[in-house]
Order: C-alpha cells, then sequence, then structure tokens
C-alpha cells in the first residue's frame, strides 16, 4: 500500500554545508520508501486538519499515511480537535481524539478506534478518489492552481476558507505555466494587485495592494513570515522567483501578526523547503534581449531513517535588458535542510545566497517625449540617457536562518522563526537635472536635448529578526480556540552615503543619443547625504480563532514598540502604538462562507518634511465585508470582497518645498497628506480540474480619493491607482488524443488609466496586455521526464506608460518571450 508523504513541518534555520550540497548534486540523495512500516506509530505524518466531523478527517489520515483505519459505528459523527504540525501518527491520533472518549491501537494491519470499555463493533474508514488531501500552508498546493490553505493569514495552518479576509495565493504550478520570472509577474493576475506602476525596475519587485506601495521599497514585503531587509534609499532585498514554492497576500491591515505594514496588505513570499516526495529538475532557458538561465532544484532524504531531508535550489542568468547600454545578471543558491529531531521536535534549516551585477533599467524620461509628443515625434522605449561606464546597480544580499518547532502535549506548541540577512548595493545613474522645466517636461527648450546629473549611492545592512509563538489547542464548552501568542523582534542597523558628481555633464539628444563618457565623476563626488541609522521593532500579540459549530471568529491585538537611533547625529525617535482585528466567517452546507472584518495598521514614518519636521505615524483602518464559495467535492474557490480603506499621514513629493529647503540639492522634497479613503470591490476565481483546465479570473475596482489635504488636493485621487483592472488567464493541458502531452495557456491584463501624481495633473491611458505559453510533455515521444515550454509577456508588444509626474514618465515591460526545456527525475 502506497504511503503519502508530505512536505516537512516548518523550523528553525542555519547555513547548510556546502558538503551536504555537493553530495545533493552528486545524486548521493536516497529515495525514500513507499512500502508501510508494520510500526505505524513511530511513522512521521505532516497533517493539517481543521476541528471537524471524525469522518472526513479519518479518511485524509489514512489517504495521507497509505495506513488502513477502523472505527466502531457512528464515530464517525463525533467531532475530532484541529491538528498541525509535523509529529509521528501517534501523536497524530493522541491530539485528534482527545476529549472524545475514543481509544486507538495499532497492529499489523493498520490501527482499530475504540470507545472505551465496549468492545470493538469495526467499520473501515472509506477512501476514495474524492477525499481530499489536505494541504500544507509552507509547502506545494495540492491541487495545481487552488491553495486550500494559509500560514500569512493567521501564522497557524489554517483553511482559507475560514479567514475572515480576502487572501491570495499563487502556486509553484500557476508561476512556471505562465513563466513567471519574478515575484511581480506571479502576482500579475490576482485581484487587488496592481504592479510595474513605478515604471520597470530590475531592482525591485513593484506590487501595490488595494492602492498602496507593497513593493521591495516598503516594509510590505515578507519571507517565510519574517520581513525582507531594507533601509536607506536604495538597499532593499529582492528574492528570485525560483526559489519559492508560493507567494501569497493578505490584504488589509496586517499590523497585528506583522508590526509595521501600510494598510494595503503586505506579500509574504514562500520559499522552497525540504520533502520526502521531491522531484529533481535541471532546466536550461533562453529569451528576449539576449538573457540565458541554467536552473535547478535537487533534494530528498539524506539518511536512509528519513530524519533528515535536504534542497538545495539554484539559478544563473546573465544577459541584456530591455533598456540599451543596460546587462542584467544573477546568481542565486539556496540551501535547506529539514532534522527530526524526535517526535515532538523538528527543525528546518533555511538559506540564500543571491548577486546581481549590471545596471538598472529604472530612468527619469521626460514628460515631454513620452506623455507629450515633441516636434520630433516620441522617445524609444531602449533608449538609454546615462552613461555606459558609470550607471551601475550592483547588490549582494544572503541570509541565515531557521525554523523550529516543538510540540509540549496535547494542547501547547511552540514555535520560533529567526533569521539573519545581510545585503550590500552599489547605485550609480545618471538622470535629469533638477534644473530643469517642468513646463517643458524635462527636455531643454530645443525639444530634443536631456540635462543630466549624476548620482552614487553606497549603502549596507544587516537585520535580525525573530518571532516566536506559543500556540494552544483546546476547549472551552462548544468553543474550539486556535490560540496564538507571541513576540517578535526586528533591529535593522543600516548605513546609506549618496554622492553628487559635481563635474560637468554634457546634455544628450534624446533621438539621437551620443555618449560623452564618465570620466572624472569619481573625483568630483560630494556627499550629500550621510546616514547611519539603527531601527528596532518589538511587538507583543495574541490571536485566537475560534471555532463554534459553523461559525469562526477571529479576534487579535498587538502593542508595537518602535525605536529609532540615527547614530551620525546621536538622535533617537520611540513610537509605539495598539493595533486590533476582529472577524468572523460563516460556512454553510453548500459551499458559501460569508465573512465579515475590521482591522487597523501602524507605520511609522521615517525622515522629515520639506521644513525639516519629523513625520508623523501613519495609521490605517479596514471595514470589509465578503463572501468565498469554496463548492464540495470541488476544486475551486471563489472570493468577492467589498471594502472601506483609511489611511492617515502619506507621505508624497513636495513640489512646492521652502525655498532654500535642503532637499531642493537632491531632488527629494517630500510632504504629508492628511487622509486618504480607499473604497473597492474585488472578485478572484481559481480552479483546477483534472480534466486539465485551470482558471486563474480577477477583477478589481477601487474609488480612492484625498479627503483631508492642503488646498487643491482634497478630492484628488489617490496616485498610482487604477479605478478598474481585469485579468483572466486559462490553461489547458491536454491528457488524451492526437494532441496528449500539450500545454496551452492564455491570458490578459487589463488596467484603466490612473494618475501618477498627488495633484492629479499627470494622467496615463489605460492598456491591455497579452500573454500566453505552450508547453509540451515529451514523455509522450518517449522522453520521460523531459518538457520544453515557450511563453510570452505583452505579445503584442504594446507601448504603454506606467506613470508620470513632473519629474519624468516611465514606459512598462516590452514584449518578452523565452524557450526552456526542463529534464524532471
Amino acid at each position: 500500500m502506497r504511503i503519502w508523504r508530505f512536505p516537512a513541518a516548518t523550523g528553525g534555520a542555519v547555513l547548510l554545508s556546502f558538503a551536504c550540497c555537493l553530495s545533493l548534486a552528486a545524486g548521493a540523495v536516497s529515495a525514500q520508501s513507499t512500502e508501510p512500516s508494520h510500526n505505524h506509530q513511530h511513522q512521521r505524518v505532516r497533517i493539517a486538519l481543521p476541528a471537524q466531523k471524525l469522518g472526513p478527517s479519518l479518511a485524509a489520515l489514512s489517504r495521507q499515511t497509505g495506513v488502513e483505519i477502523h472505527y466502531p459505528a457512528g464515530a464517525e459523527d463525533e467531532v475530532g480537535n484541529a491538528v498541525n504540525g509535523t509529529m509521528s501518527f501517534d501523536q497524530v491520533l493522541r491530539t485528534l481524539l482527545a476529549g472524545s472518549g475514543l481509544t486507538y491501537t495499532f497492529t499489523e494491519n493498520g490501527v482499530e478506534v475504540g470507545r472505551r470499555g465496549e468492545p470493538h463493533r469495526i467499520e473501515a474508514v472509506e477512501v476514495t478518489a474524492d477525499t481530499p488531501m489536505e494541504e500544507y500552508a509552507w509547502g506545494a498546493a495540492s491541487m495545481g492552481y487552488l491553495a486550500t490553505h494559509t500560514g500569512t493569514a493567521s501564522k497557524t495552518d489554517a483553511a482559507i476558507v475560514e479567514i475572515p479576509r480576502s487572501i491570495s495565493v499563487v502556486t509553484r504550478q500557476e508561476m512556471e505555466d505562465r513563466g513567471a520570472n519574478s515575484v511581480m509577474d506571479a502576482m500579475t493576475y490576482s485581484a487587488g494587485i496592481s504592479t510595474e506602476l513605478q515604471g520597470i525596475d530590475s531592482r525591485v519587485d513593484d506590487i501595490r495592494i488595494r492602492g498602496f506601495d507593497a513593493s521591495s521599497w516598503s516594509n510590505n514585503m515578507y519571507l517565510d513570515g519574517l520581513r525582507l531587509p531594507r533601509g536607506g534609499q536604495w538597499t532593499t532585498a529582492q528574492v528570485d522567483a525560483y526559489g519559492l514554492e508560493r507567494v501569497e497576500v493578505l490584504k488589509g491591515p496586517a499590523a497585528v501578526l506583522y508590526g509595521q505594514v501600510t494598510p494595503g496588505g503586505l506579500v509574504n513570499m514562500v520559499a522552497k523547503r525540504p520533502s520526502f516526495d521531491h522531484r529533481n529538475e535541471v532546466i536550461l532557458s533562453g529569451g528576449s534581449f539576449n538573457q540565458y538561465e541554467g536552473a535547478f532544484d535537487l533534494g530528498g532524504s539524506l539518511d536512509e531513517s528519513g530524519n533528515w531531508l535536504g534542497r538545495l535550489v539554484g539559478s544563473y542568468n546573465d544577459g541584456d535588458a530591455q533598456v540599451d547600454e543596460t546587462e542584467l545578471s544573477r546568481i542565486y543558491i539556496a540551501p535547506s535542510a529539514t532534522w527530526f529531531v524526535n517526535d515532538s521536535t523538528d527543525i528546518t534549516f533555511l538559506s540564500y545566497y543571491q548577486k546581481d551585477e549590471g545596471g538598472s533599467t529604472f530612468q527619469f524620461l521626460p514628460v515631454q517625449g513620452l506623455l507629450y509628443p515633441t516636434p520630433y515625434g516620441y522617445i524609444d522605449r531602449d533608449t538609454f540617457l546615462g552613461e555606459p561606464d558609470w550607471n551601475t546597480y550592483d547588490r549582494e544580499q544572503w541570509a541565515i536562518g531557521y525554523d523550529l518547532n516543538h510540540t509540549f502535549n496535547d494542547v501547547w506548541s511552540f514555535r520560533q522563526n529567526a533569521k539573519y540577512s545581510y545585503v550590500d548595493t552599489l547605485f550609480r545613474t545618471v538622470v535629469s537635472n533638477p534644473r530643469t522645466t517642468v513646463g517643458n517636461g524635462g527636455l531643454n527648450s530645443n525639444n530634443r536635448t536631456f540635462p543630466r546629473r549624476g548620482v552614487k549611492g553606497a549603502g549596507e545592512l544587516r537585520e535580525v529578526a525573530v518571532d516566536n509563538q506559543f500556540k494552544a489547542a483546546f476547549s472551552t464548552g462548544r468553543l474550539r480556540h486556535d490560540l496564538v501568542f507571541g513576540l517578535d523582534y526586528l533591529r535593522t542597523h543600516w548605513d546609506h552615503t549618496r554622492y553628487s558628481v559635481t563635474a560637468t555633464i554634457d546634455d544628450i539628444d534624446v533621438f539621437d543619443p551620443v555618449y560623452s563618457g564618465a570620466a572624472g565623476f569619481e573625483d568630483s563626488l560630494m556627499v550629500q547625504i550621510d546616514e547611519e541609522n539603527v531601527e528596532r521593532q518589538t511587538g507583543l500579540y495574541i490571536q485566537d480563532m475560534i471555532a463554534l459549530d459553523n461559525w469562526r471568529f477571529m479576534f487579535g491585538v498587538r502593542h508595537d514598540q518602535f525605536k529609532v537611533d540615527a547614530l551620525e547625529d546621536e538622535d533617537s525617535s520611540d513610537d509605539d502604538a495598539f493595533t486590533w482585528q476582529t472577524g468572523a466567517t460563516y460556512l454553510l452546507e453548500n459551499g458559501l462562507a460569508p465573512y465579515l472584518s475590521y482591522a487597523t495598521s501602524f507605520e511609522p514614518v521615517s525622515g522629515q518634511d520639506s521644513s525639516q519636521s519629523a513625520f508623523e505615524p501613519s495609521e490605517g483602518e479596514q471595514y470589509e465585508a465578503g463572501l468565498k464559495y469554496q463548492p464540495p467535492r470541488s476544486n475551486s474557490m471563489i472570493t468577492i470582497s467589498a471594502f472601506d480603506l483609511r489611511q492617515t499621514n502619506l507621505v508624497v513629493t513636495d513640489i512646492s518645498p521652502p525655498a532654500g529647503a535642503p532637499c531642493e540639492a537632491v531632488n527629494s522634497c517630500q510632504r504629508q497628506t492628511g487622509e486618504t479613503r480607499t473604497r473597492g470591490a474585488e472578485l478572484e476565481a481559481k480552479m483546477w480540474n483534472e480534466s486539465g483546465l485551470s482558471v486563474t479570473a480577477s477583477y478589481t475596482y477601487l474609488d480612492t480619493e484625498v479627503t483631508d489635504g492642503e488646498e487643491g488636493e482634497e478630492g484628488n485621487e489617490k496616485p498610482l491607482a487604477p479605478r478598474n483592472m481585469a485579468n483572466l488567464w486559462l490553461d489547458y493541458k491536454w491528457r488524451e488524443g492526437a494532441l496528449a502531452g500539450f500545454g496551452l495557456g492564455v491570458g490578459a491584463r487589463y488596467i484603466s488609466d490612473l494618475y501618477g501624481d498627488a495633484e492629479n495633473n499627470y494622467r496615463v491611458d489605460s492598456y491591455v496586455l497579452y500573454d500566453a505559453s505552450l508547453r509540451y510533455d515529451m514523455s509522450y515521444l518517449g522522453l520521460p521526464g523531459v518538457s520544453v515550454a515557450l511563453t510570452g509577456r505583452n505579445l503584442k508588444d504594446e507601448r504603454y506608460l506606467t506613470y508620470c509626474t513632473q519629474y519624468g514618465c516611465s514606459y512598462g515591460s516590452a514584449r518578452n518571450i523565452t524557450a526552456s526545456v526542463k529534464y524532471r527525475w
């Protein structure tokens, strides 16, 4: 009988030795036996069961383990406890049956469940093809595009349908089918998500949630539940998408569990982790702009007993970019290992190293020539207005950490998630000169030449993040509780130096660029900003998820303490705040689940406004109502939500700073508005069918307004917040007939027009982009494990603008086509 093996539980992180890595690469990975052990009691199980009737719980457990389970008549209607974690089969049954009056016995034929003091009247657990395979929130989705569990929304392995919030999950399968090369690409078909609105920028994943920044520049990107490091102007981390198992988005304020975040929501990336049933793969690909890539994913059991699992993920790419004179290369390697210490404890070591070299695709291109035509037409999309021997963006980053889980008893467990991160960056660029006139959009009066200035920035940061969670699963009368009590700590030490090039830089002809070179640039550098800060965040939180019959309630509260020490001038600031959230979901038998929720957020805002006054903290709140529909025995889920989201003290560009303000010299004056309101509605549908059809569809409506601002701003729309967005991706895999082995995916993305600035002076047009993929499984030709794929984004090569302000505009991504060959074994 086959034993179902599931990914290992979350655990703690250290750097895996390269000796282990080399042994994996050399193929020294032994396959996990699929034969059942007669001693089922000690079999390891990765389980995630909600509190429900014992019938479906025992059926799911039997399917996952391959072990026959027998129970007395009527026991299937008893309610079993929720079980989450990686543990022995014995622990699973002990937790599941606690308080039910049922006992269990292991036999050579399986497991017998009985009532205390009564003779057994045994019936077999019925396991059919429709019995669901429970999914692990930190592992691969069990049903293609459809994820049923999330670890982001509650810091537990919870069913998405039970959470009273809107959640989007992009699985590994969907990323592969669409050919998503970045986290930003992965999110393009999700509801409430807009991407690349600040232009093509190879330095970051540019993502906005419900009109709020959630990019790599913000506090809203997380890896395995811990914030990605960022500090200074251009020093931030960006994780290669090939190293991820899934990407999850929690929409709306998430401060109760994560601390300082903007109210739009957060992105949590889940790294690939070791698993018992791992499939190895090697990929070679090449495509547009002479980009070539090689990648591998190797893993499995490291010892015969299965107490150690390992995985090694890596990739390398090199080539050019959409912008002329710009090269992009990256090396990424991520070793990980899981150690099952004993039946109560496991630890997963997670690490990665990434190095990016080349230039940056981001430019401040003039408004005149992009948004408005010149007498000479429009500027070409691939035009480079910097200096080839100066423009650079180099980044080296790595992280080492662990995820530790320990179970004390049937009620209490503990998890510690910790990570140490390092990022070092060098950015050199030539951009528009601040002496440019807004009225002409950056060009000189001849409508051809562009005044320029040189800038250099160097930054380094070190960050420690730790999240301690005590969890308790217990009952009080008819109420069943999943309680999380946590203390997290974040310390970021960063320094940033920004230089101005004082050497004369020639103007450049935007229609016939001739580069003058960067000779003398380094010798003429003048320090504009020299900062060194230590930021600390400590958060104490408690959250309870309560089940009462078909009701699911969530309540959480948190206290944050945030401190910044500016080491260069011995200045410091402190902020603290309480945030809370509450919500309720009702589960109907037909799969419908209406819900209501309320949540608040708190985000300290570092820096000063144009008059050198410290920024006030930003606060947010959201009311949300929605309906989720997950039909029984159907691999599909639909979420409809409506929300009212408000935020105070937004930071925007100040185009009219006080005369002589220091920020004028570096072209970075900012100020805060009073309050903005975002009302909207979202619809997202995910479906996966064993016949071969997969669907992702979404629609977003945003109505944004500055409700309290300076004169001339009240009533304006928020910048970079399109009113309408719609996306549809259809994918079909032929399993029979003449086309057996082929897979075809087609998609369309629509974004309506939007304002690029807070003053609503610059509006860019709407656009529609078309994507597609074509794949073939060559095992149908006698080459088992081999597949080929051709993926394309923006197939019509649409020329479109993503935003415009008085400082410049940016084009969106051009057509990008990639061909690849994959071998799996």
